[in-house]
């Protein structure tokens, strides 16, 4: 069993703290849970990367068709 601290509002003067048990299977949960939302951010972070990578491959293509047109 894994033991979390968990403060309480502060309600008078003397300080609080609530010792709350885990099971195995919460903390499997918690974790899965928590590389789920991490993988989700990972994906956000490479399409909106992979967007500027294809703007910039957009924009180099034009600049070389420009230069192509010029020469002609």
């Amino acid at each position: 069993m894994t033991y979390d601290r968990i403060p309480e509002p502060i309600t008078d003067t003397r300080m609080k703290d609530e010792v709350r048990m885990l099971m195995p299977e919460d903390l499997s949960r918690i974790r899965s849970n928590e590389l789920m939302d991490e993988a989700h951010r990972q994906r956000l972070a490479r399409q909106i990367s992979a967007g500027r990578w294809w703007r910039w491959l957009a924009d180099y293509a034009g600049r070389r068709a420009e230069r192509a047109a010029r020469c002609s």
